[in-house]
């Protein structure tokens, strides 16, 4: 590589970290999660038993109880013994939740489906929102879970499933 071609090098990549820094808060330009920085936990489980419709009722109003003294906001999937839910939040508060969730003996097999830093809330009105599902719309929610080689946000592919299931 020549002299020259180093230079232009520079001047691009220069100009790359001007946009960066104009158009991204701090956290991210330096690719670390600020300590107010919000985060993105998404999981799936499997319920021991299955949750008749009143356990679940007072899973999520525990759930947003919680959630609502802590600053976290999220989403809860429940169908034929099978959990979904993302959570979003302050990081450590959501690792904090997210202990205490592993280790709920209601539930077992769980899986982390993604970890993310978000510049907003994508579910900021709801403490925890509950959606019961039949064992179809569960099978059909499952398809919209993203793959190791396509972790595109979990809250925009769950967006289009909400409506058609139950809230509790």
């Amino acid at each position: 590589m020549n002299l020259q071609a180093v230079a232009l090098d520079k001047v691009a990549l220069l100009s790359y970290l001007l946009f960066l820094s104009a158009t991204l808060p701090w956290w991210q330009f330096f690719g670390v999660l600020g300590a107010n920085m919000l985060y993105q936990l998404s999981y799936v489980s499997r319920a021991v038993t299955p949750l008749s419709y009143p356990e679940l009722r007072t899973l999520v109003a525990q759930a947003r109880a919680y959630n609502v003294a802590h600053d976290i906001t999220g989403i809860l999937f429940y169908g034929e013994g099978n959990f979904a839910q993302v959570l979003e939040g302050e990081q450590a508060a959501v690792e904090r939740l997210f202990e205490r969730i592993q280790h709920d003996a209601r539930h077992y097999d769980v899986t982390v489906i993604t970890r993310v830093a978000r510049l907003q809330r994508t579910y900021p009105q709801w403490g925890m929102a509950g959606h019961r599902l039949a064992e179809a719309q569960f099978a059909e929610l499952v398809k919209y879970l993203p793959e190791e080689s396509n972790r595109q946000p979990l809250a925009a592919r769950l967006e289009a499933f909400v409506v058609e299931s139950e809230r509790l």
